[in-house]
């Protein structure tokens, strides 16, 4: 689990997160699909002032 602390996010947990993908919703309404957390983080920070939300989605192949 990650919380933000003024611009720095922490952990938890030091398991990856690469157990989920992961949308990036802009918010002009495009979205983008990872499956890598470290490549979320990336470009939510490249972009932090055009993003909406980041959405946790099942994990692949799970079928939650």
């Amino acid at each position: 689990m990650a919380y933000k602390d003024g611009e720095t996010f922490t952990t938890y947990c030091d398991k990856a997160y690469d157990r989920h993908t992961y949308k990036l919703n802009m918010k002009n309404g495009d979205a983008y699909l990872f499956e890598d957390y470290e490549v979320l983080r990336a470009a939510w920070w490249a972009k932090v002032k055009l993003v909406h939300s980041v959405e946790v989605l099942d994990a692949p192949g799970q079928g939650f």
